[in-house]
């Protein structure tokens, strides 16, 4: 079930016009008690500068740009133009490796909508991109494997001619047979061309390489994140352990049981980080 809308995005947007673009989202944020990357995220997934591109006049100009035919020219009177000169939003068409292949925010689900503009943390993020490079990865082995099958591919081409073929019938005059030129089209040229597809296969393998390469970065990048927050945690508690045997010389009682229980958490937190470099 996808989420519903805040109603603070809305209203991040309204308040970014009425200034004229002039507010700073930080300020924004503040006025509505959210993250300033939430309000980055917003204005670039709503985008908010469309807003003015739509309402700019170019009010400096003197010079009238006349683009087109002259006024009542109707040289392409009853052209319609080609509908496929350019493809539709969205198509795959372009597609070759998948590395840079593109996501639509306005072609996706309510569902991926609300995943996709849900706040993550750095981990989440980081998560998520482990998950969409192994996906990559993983659909542009499949091309490798499809290009693999039709490795050697025959296109034939053709070229028909209309020419005229005699054939001989009876004269209405006479009963004589004469001969009369009968259009017909003919196979005149054929060509078989072998095409091999090693090309495609070679540029998929060198972009299946370097997103290997950012996936183990990526992966990289999550264990150490995970290792300075064990080493947070041992810093804390060593810091802790300070104060209790502090408190322990000025004869403090509570001092001494706090000293042992922040000695135990001491040792479990150096043991886990010995364990992850280990």
């Amino acid at each position: 079930m996808a989420r519903k809308r805040d109603p603070r995005r809305d209203q991040a947007k309204l308040i970014w016009i009425d200034s004229n673009g002039e507010k700073l989202l930080k300020d924004i944020a503040a006025d509505l008690g959210v993250s300033d990357s939430q309000i980055r995220k917003w204005k670039s997934i709503d985008k908010w500068g469309d807003y003015f591109k739509s309402n700019v006049t170019n009010g400096k100009s003197n010079v009238t740009n006349s683009i087109g035919a002259p006024v009542g020219n109707e040289n392409a009177k009853g052209n319609r133009g080609n509908s496929r000169a350019s493809p539709p939003k969205g198509n795959k068409n372009a597609l070759k490796t998948g590395e840079f292949e593109t996501i639509y925010f306005d072609l996706l689900s309510d569902d991926e909508k609300a995943i996709y503009s849900a706040d993550f943390s750095l981990v989440d993020r980081l998560n998520q991109d482990i998950q969409e490079l192994t996906m990559r990865k993983y659909r542009m082995m499949k091309r490798i494997n499809e290009a693999e099958k039709g490795l050697n591919l025959v296109e034939t081409e053709k070229l028909y001619e209309l020419r005229g073929r005699k054939q001989y019938v009876d004269s209405e005059k006479g009963g004589k047979k004469i001969s009369i030129e009968v259009p017909q089209v003919t196979m005149t040229e054929m060509k078989e061309k072998s095409i091999r597809k090693i090309e495609d296969i070679l540029r998929i393998e060198d972009a299946l390489t370097r997103i290997s390469n950012q996936l183990i970065r990526t992966i990289k990048q999550l264990e150490e994140i995970s290792l300075n927050e064990k080493r947070l945690q041992v810093f804390e508690a060593q810091r802790d352990k300070l104060k209790a045997e502090t408190e322990e010389l000025r004869g403090s009682n509570k001092g001494n049981e706090d000293a042992n229980n922040w000695s135990e958490l001491v040792a479990e937190a150096e043991k886990e980080l010995g364990d992850h470099n280990g």
